[in-house]
């Protein structure tokens, strides 16, 4: 743990150079994120993008509370994309490093979390996409991505657009509590667009043989595959396999979130997947900011921000938001500001929380939704829409 926190501290210092000040008072932000296995690129990206933040606002003056500046810790531990790791990372975080605000990337990490987190009163900004832990019983938890709620719609209308002769299509989950939310989440979307469900299957994190599935997968000679809730790696490598079996149809990674690991795990077999979490900040509508800190992330990471570094980035934002309106660093307080301050986010502009409709109160970050697709092993924006617009 000592030597992951000097890395990290190292890896600022490449970035800024030190102020005086940022030992003065220091706020604590948890990660509970995977920094090992298949998820290992989320979890890199949003320590990366939690330092980069932190340090962000530290040059730009901090934190200000009645007289006093504060300034952000990022303090990130595995979670192994698993309940069980997720459980002890919480409780390392809550009991021995005392922290009071915490962020966690998958379904899975999140549920075993949100219970400690809610209990001990820490602020809970989460990235998971389970729909059923948000609402008035969870006051201090808010989602800081979209979500398949928010992902999804956009995806299954620009396809049905675009293919308005695919009926068929099968659907591939992680046995998890992601997975299994995913599964559930998006099978009544794209049953609701009119596509026939004629498969559905889950594997177990950790598969490195991806043939038997995808010959099954084939075998039903679907019009669309949805790789849904795989990390990038795992999708890379069902659709090499895929390829192999002469599948011909639309590929589709409702977890995509980036060209740069699922082409090196799925090489030329990849080309023209469409993903559902991932953004392109390389062409002329990104601003001179996002390229700066795009192309700072490819080399550090071998990969540019995506949905979940940028949950890491908009957390800090977001509670600096918080904690400023609030004039207070208790997490009661400012979870009961959130809901009323707009914040920074790495997307440009200002976001704010909001699907009251949708979730009966309103913790869920409004930001835009993209549609890519992988075009010659690069990412290409296929559609874009902003509720903030709306």
């Amino acid at each position: 743990m000592r030597f992951n926190k000097m890395r990290r501290l190292a890896a600022l210092a490449l970035v800024y150079p030190a102020v005086s000040s940022y030992a003065a008072n220091v706020i604590q932000v948890g990660l509970s994120v995977p920094l090992s296995g298949s998820g290992a690129v989320w979890g890199r990206g949003a320590q990366w993008m939690c330092n980069r933040a932190a340090a962000e606002i530290r040059v730009a003056g901090g934190v200000s509370v009645k007289g006093q500046t504060y300034n952000f810790e990022c303090i990130a531990y595995d979670n192994k994309y698993s309940a069980a790791e997720a459980t002890r990372v919480a409780q390392t975080l809550l009991n021995r490093d005392g922290v009071k605000f915490v962020t966690a990337i998958g379904t899975a990490a999140a549920l075993a979390t949100q219970p400690l987190t809610e209990r001990q009163g820490a602020l809970f900004l989460t990235e998971s996409w389970d729909r059923s832990k948000k609402g008035p019983k969870f006051p201090l938890t808010f989602t800081i991505v979209n979500t398949l709620f928010e992902i999804m719609p956009v995806m299954i209308g620009y396809l049905r657009s675009t293919y308005p002769n695919a009926r068929t299509i099968a659907l591939l989950n992680a046995n998890d509590a992601s997975g299994r939310a995913s599964e559930a989440s998006t099978r009544p979307m794209w049953e609701k667009a009119g596509f026939k469900i004629i498969s559905s299957d889950f594997y177990e994190r950790g598969t490195t043989e991806f043939q038997p599935l995808a010959i099954r997968l084939a075998a039903f000679k679907p019009d669309v595959i949805d790789l849904a809730s795989a990390p990038p790696s795992d999708a890379g490598q069902v659709f090499k396999e895929l390829d192999l079996q002469g599948f011909k149809g639309i590929k589709v990674t409702d977890n995509g979130t980036g060209a740069d690991a699922i082409v090196t795990s799925g090489g030329a077999s990849v080309n023209r997947v469409y993903m559902g979490s991932s953004t392109t900040f390389y062409g002329p509508s990104a601003s001179e900011h996002q390229k700066q800190v795009a192309a700072l992330a490819k080399a550090a990471l071998g990969e540019p921000p995506s949905l979940p570094s940028i949950g890491a980035y908009d957390a800090l934002y977001a509670l600096k938001a918080g904690v400023e309106k609030a004039q207070s660093v208790d997490p009661n307080a400012v979870a009961a500001v959130l809901p009323t301050v707009k914040f920074k986010t790495f997307y440009g502009g200002e976001a704010e929380f909001g699907g009251r409709e949708l979730y009966g109160s309103p913790q869920q970050a409004l930001l835009p939704v993209y549609v890519t697709q992988i075009e010659n092993g690069k990412l290409a924006e296929r559609a874009r829409v902003d509720p903030r617009k709306e």
